[in-house]
């Protein structure tokens, strides 16, 4: 019985993970320079001779550390015996009314955005990756607006330079 359940387990993994270690097609990253956003928010890394395994890699570990951002859901990890030193932001209402919560509700996503950026480019940028300057509205279509970023964001790193400019540090 456990050998069935084993090799039932080693299957549905290997199934799924050759689903997700499938290399997604080079998106085109050409823009005009007036169509390019803000370089402190809308990039793309590069890094030469990495491979796509390699960039998918840094990209994951990097992307688990942004996961965790300015607010914090009831499911968030903590581990045992430690104290959660982030600071926790709760805009329930209560302490800041109705017109807090407005506020809060229009500021939230940008706020997340940016931390989000800042995490990511404090992470891959030691480990030598170049930042590009993106278009917002590509940016928002490659990035945000999907859940499987990753493979994507790594075919980029790990292919040709990107034809953008540079972002400056």
């Amino acid at each position: 019985m456990r050998t069935a359940f084993a090799a039932i387990c080693l299957c549905a993994a290997a199934t799924s993970g050759s689903a997700q270690d499938a290399k997604p097609d080079l998106p085109d990253l050409t823009a005009d320079a007036k169509e390019l956003g803000d370089e402190r928010k809308y990039v793309v890394f590069h890094k030469p001779g990495i491979s796509f395994e390699a960039a998918r890699r840094d990209l994951s570990a990097c992307a688990r550390h942004s996961a965790r951002t300015q607010h914090r859901s009831a499911g968030d990890f903590v581990p045992w015996g430690e104290d959660d030193k982030g600071n926790i932001v709760n805009y329930d209402g209560g302490q800041y009314g109705m017109v807090g919560a407005v506020m809060a509700s229009i500021i939230d996503g940008p706020l997340n955005r940016s931390v989000r950026q800042t995490i990511m480019i404090r992470c891959m940028t030691p480990r030598g990756y170049t930042r590009y300057r993106a278009g917002k509205d590509q940016w928002q279509e490659l990035f945000e607006k999907r859940d499987d970023w990753v493979p994507v964001a790594a075919v980029i790193a790990s292919g040709p330079v990107p034809p953008t400019p540079e972002a400056n540090p």
